[in-house]
């Protein structure tokens, strides 16, 4: 990430409640700049997927703004759904249609959304097969793929729409441990290839080792930011503190 780089994604005093009484999110100030690798751990229920769900308007936020690219995010503004193709979701259960091809998962919206010819929608999902390592599952469907392929061609689909961010919502908390390596590696290749990346993981190590900055929330709170080394080897908050010693990182 250059260190003059813009901000891609601005959220300010955003708060989340759910059915008038239970707080997801309290007063959130974030910003992730273009580039930039930016990872949000923490606890259960501190409010990490409902943030990363806000980002793109999943989930409506109570109050507060999420700017993104310099445009405010409001779900009755007719140009949401262009903005929303510019910020790619890769989600915790792969999402794939079990009906479709790997090769019709990754060609369907770039065909529908972006009016893409078939033609090119089939050169580009060979390249993005090749990148995340399943040239040869083009034609497989996703009974016959293992969690880290599906999990993979998630990837690849989510990248088929040439998006300038991509969240990541805990990508490999449904994946069998030995399933996790192979995900990791397709997301650290992006993540040093310049993608912007917002990622809510429990991932420590892979945190440490791709993030620009990480971010600690508990309770629907931002706790702490920092860089990796900030956070995880001097972290200055004490439920900082708490948690990492509770994962065998502090």
């Amino acid at each position: 990430m250059q260190t003059n780089a813009k901000d891609i994604i601005v959220v300010k005093g955003l708060t989340k409640t759910f059915k008038g009484t239970i707080h997801a999110l309290v007063n959130v100030d974030l910003h992730v700049k273009q580039g930039e690798v930016l990872s949000i751990i923490g606890p259960s229920g501190s409010g990490k997927s409902t943030l990363l769900r806000c980002m793109n308007l999943m989930e409506v936020p109570t109050s507060g703004t999420i700017l993104f690219e310099e445009h405010t995010l409001n779900i009755k503004d007719k140009n949401i759904n262009k903005l929303r193709e510019k910020m790619g979701m890769v989600f915790q259960s792969f999402n794939l249609f079990p009906h479709l091809s790997v090769l019709e998962n990754i060609t369907l919206s770039p065909r529908l959304v972006l009016k893409m010819s078939d033609e090119n929608a089939v050169i580009l999902a060979k390249q993005l097969l090749e990148q995340v390592g399943l040239s040869d599952k083009i034609d497989a469907y996703p009974s016959q793929l293992s969690g880290g392929q599906k999990q993979r061609v998630a990837i690849a689909r989510a990248l088929a729409m040439k998006p300038d961010v991509l969240l990541f919502d805990e990508p490999t908390s449904a994946l069998d441990p030995e399933m996790v390596g192979e995900v990791l590696a397709v997301m650290k290749n992006l993540a040093f290839g310049g993608m912007t990346m917002v990622i809510v993981t429990h991932e420590m190590a892979f945190a440490k080792e791709v993030s620009d900055r990480v971010v600690f929330m508990a309770e629907g709170s931002i706790v702490e930011t920092g860089t990796p080394e900030e956070v995880f080897v001097v972290p200055k908050e004490e439920r900082t503190k708490q948690f990492l010693k509770r994962v065998n990182v502090y």
